[in-house]
């Protein structure tokens, strides 16, 4: 594991040997010191350690981000729609047959699909089983209003339920006022891939991640009265990044309405980052947060920072 920024070699300096039969004097205590100072070795290295595993989870560990059932986490504020929302069974049937699709052509009567074209939507639903194994259950979520728009959301579990895998399967209305799947959402779309980002030296990228509050400053965002600090996670990569916005930012303003409602600990978020060059001495994980795009996964005609 690299070692994180501020720690470097201890210093050393040459002491004259004598050997402890010059002052017989000397013998009985040297034996007596040996006890603190051994207890205060071992608390060191304990401390070490401790500290050595915390930043190795904190910046390499796996964090589970909504993979577990989100009904009693997710903070509710209904939108008024013209609209009638799908009934329990009705969402059901539709999620269902949504990811039943084989065929590109019946996509666009069943999905939203955003950025990804037919063909790519039917693509990953055939590999999804592969993926994050076979669905077991359905859990009707019914409003689950974000981003200033009507919501229902189903909540889909892969696999035995000891491994709390899962994804949101969230309905919305086309302007017709039919109801459909958002599929971004419920692939946990980015662009450029998770693995493109995190190896390259620059960029930006839109990301779908769960949000919280944190306190790490460093490199060039080590000033916490200027920039606002938030740990970004996603099902589908370890890395745990760190972003960061200027305090008093429209972006600022969009994070800190996320848990305007009450203090949660995470909140679905879709964002625009940016990764500073690392001649600026940013890690490898600390991007800002250059937009603001959607409460929740799925996006709005209009961004959500543009709408303060």
């Amino acid at each position: 594991m690299s070692k994180m920024p501020g720690y470097g070699r201890q210093g050393s300096r040459r002491r004259r040997r004598r050997d402890a039969t010059d002052d017989p004097t000397r013998q009985g205590s040297s034996q007596v010191m040996k006890w603190p100072i051994g207890i205060i070795l071992a608390a060191v290295m304990m401390l070490g350690a401790a500290l050595t595993f915390w930043l190795y989870a904190y910046w390499h560990g796996t964090e589970e981000a909504d993979q577990v059932h989100p009904a009693a986490a997710e903070q509710r504020t209904k939108v008024a729609s013209q609209f009638k929302s799908p009934s329990h069974d009705e969402a059901l049937a539709l999620v269902k047959s949504a990811l039943e699709l084989r065929d590109a052509e019946q996509v666009a009567g069943l999905i939203r699909p955003g950025p990804m074209s037919a063909e790519a939507v039917v693509s990953f639903l055939g590999a999804m089983r592969e993926l994050d194994g076979q669905i077991t259950h359905y859990d009707w979520l019914s409003s689950v209003d974000k981003n200033g728009l009507s919501l229902e959301g189903v909540w889909v579990t892969f696999g035995p339920k000891t491994a709390k895998r899962g994804r949101w399967a969230i309905l919305t209305p086309d302007a017709k006022g039919i109801w459909k799947l958002d599929f971004a959402a419920f692939a946990r779309w980015v662009n450029p891939s998770w693995k493109t980002l995190l190896e390259q030296d620059s960029g930006s990228a839109e990301v779908r991640v769960s949000a919280s509050k944190d306190t790490y400053f460093n490199g060039p965002f080590k000033d916490e009265s200027q920039w606002a600090a938030y740990k970004l996670v996603s099902p589908d990569t370890e890395a745990i990044l760190v972003g960061y916005c200027r305090i008093g930012s429209a972006q600022f303003r969009a994070m800190e309405l996320l848990w305007s409602g009450g203090e949660s600990a995470k909140a679905r978020v879709v964002l625009e980052i940016r990764r500073p060059p690392a001649s600026e001495g940013a890690g490898h994980l600390q991007f800002e947060i250059s937009r603001v795009l959607a409460e929740g996964w799925v996006m709005a005609d209009k961004p959500f920072d543009e709408r303060l």
